[in-house]
C-alpha cells in the first residue's frame, strides 16, 4: 500500500510540474513572424446608418528583438443597412509597441496605430482611407502561443466617421526558440 502511495505521489508530482513547464517558458515577445485569427465586435458611427455586427479578422506580423512589431491586418464584417447587407472589408497596417516594463510577465500591454482603408460593399461609401490606435493586452501562454485582446479607434478620414473595434484572437509566433 505505501508504494502505491508513493508511485500516485511521484506521478501526481511529475503530472503538475509537465503542466507547469510551460509556463515557466513564456515569452511574449519572441522575435519572429506572428500570425493572430481573432473574433471581435464592430461598433460604427451613428451617422453610417449601419448596424453593429461581429467581425473577424487575420493579422500577419512581424516582432522585432526589442519593443516593437508591426502587422498587417484584413477584417471583415457583416452588417446590414436599410435592410440590405453591407459589408465591411478592412485592411491596415499597424505598428504595436509592446510596455517593456511588463516584458518579464506573461502578461504584456501595448499600444498599437496604424493606416489603412476600409472597403464598404454599399453605393454611398466605397474605399476609404483610415487611421486607427487603440491597445490591448497579450498573455502568453507559452512561448509560441498568446491570447490577445485588443481596441482600436477607426477613423475614416473622407467621412468623419470614427469606429471602434473590440476583439480576442490567439496569437502564434514563429521564431527561433531563445536560448
Amino acid at each position: 500500500m505505501a508504494i502505491s502511495f508513493t508511485k500516485r505521489i511521484l506521478f501526481s508530482g511529475i503530472l503538475v510540474a509537465s503542466t507547469l513547464a510551460p509556463m515557466a517558458y513564456a515569452e511574449p515577445n519572441k522575435p519572429g513572424f506572428t500570425l493572430t485569427p481573432s473574433i471581435g465586435y464592430y461598433n460604427t458611427d451613428n451617422d453610417r446608418a449601419a448596424d453593429k455586427d461581429a467581425s473577424y479578422g487575420i493579422s500577419l506580423g512581424y516582432q522585432f528583438n526589442n519593443p516593437l512589431a508591426i502587422e498587417a491586418t484584413y477584417l471583415h464584417s457583416d452588417g446590414k443597412r436599410h435592410g440590405q447587407d453591407n459589408d465591411l472589408d478592412q485592411y491596415r497596417v499597424d505598428g504595436l509597441y509592446n510596455l517593456p516594463e511588463f516584458t518579464q510577465t506573461n502578461l504584456t500591454p501595448y499600444l498599437a496605430a496604424g493606416v489603412g482603408v476600409t472597403d464598404v460593399s454599399d453605393k454611398d461609401s466605397g474605399t476609404n482611407t483610415l487611421i486607427n490606435a487603440g491597445g490591448g493586452v497579450k498573455y502568453a501562454l507559452n512561448q509560441d502561443v498568446s491570447l490577445r485582446t485588443d481596441f482600436r479607434l477607426v477613423k475614416d478620414i473622407e467621412h468623419s466617421y470614427l469606429d471602434n473595434i473590440a476583439s480576442i484572437g490567439v496569437q502564434y509566433a514563429f521564431g527561433k526558440p531563445s536560448m
